[in-house]
């Protein structure tokens, strides 16, 4: 808007500078009556090219204005962007940790040899850190990715003893288990026993005289 403001004020300027020039040039024969006096026509011009100035100032601080605000959100986005993967780089982290402690304890209760322990808690390790193996690991429950890295050590954990740990319990009440450990029968509700049946009353008789 203040761009077409400016426009139109310079366009009126233009006008009166040509009516300027047509009044000087007919001056040194006769005034027109329908020239406007020159002292209206100065006044008329000064006034339109104050009022273009004034538009043309307005209009580059209310865009200088504009970029320091579009500035402002752009680092207010890049903050938020930052913080947002600073949270998931956390998450994830503390993920592959718990992981790693649940693989390696397994890995110590299978395994006897301390090199050989060492070694597959290494391979785990390494499995974990790397996107391609398992994909998003925030997009698995633990215990899927527990069982991932389990099989591909070659171990065999016992789900039914790792169902009854505090990890465990958190996803089976969140609804959020993965397999096997969603899988397991025991988490079925148990079934309800039918009552015993109530014995059948007992007849009294009056005895002979």
């Amino acid at each position: 808007m203040l761009g077409r403001l400016a426009e139109a004020g310079l366009n009126i300027a233009l006008t009166i500078e040509r009516q300027a020039m047509a009044a000087e040039a007919a001056s040194a024969e006769a005034a027109s009556a329908e020239a406007a006096a020159p002292g209206d026509v100065a006044l008329a011009y000064a006034r339109v090219s104050r009022a273009v100035r004034l538009t043309v100032a307005l209009q580059a601080r209310l865009v200088k204005d504009l970029q320091a605000l579009d500035e402002v959100a752009a680092r207010m986005r890049a903050g938020e962007r930052a913080a947002a993967a600073r949270e998931r780089t956390e998450r994830e982290a503390a993920r592959k940790a718990r992981v790693e402690r649940i693989v390696e304890r397994l890995i110590r209760d299978e395994t006897r040899d301390e090199a050989e322990a060492d070694r597959l808690a290494d391979e785990a390790y390494e499995r974990l850190e790397h996107d391609d193996i398992y994909g998003d690991l925030l997009r698995k429950p633990v215990s899927e990715i527990i069982a991932l890295v389990c099989k591909d050590l070659g171990l065999a954990p016992d789900w039914t003893r790792l169902a009854e740990e505090a990890w465990a319990q958190e996803e089976i009440v969140s609804g959020a288990a993965g397999s096997p450990l969603a899988t397991l029968r025991w988490l079925d509700a148990p079934s309800v026993e039918p009552a015993a049946a109530a014995p059948a009353p007992v007849e009294l008789r009056a005895a002979s005289p």
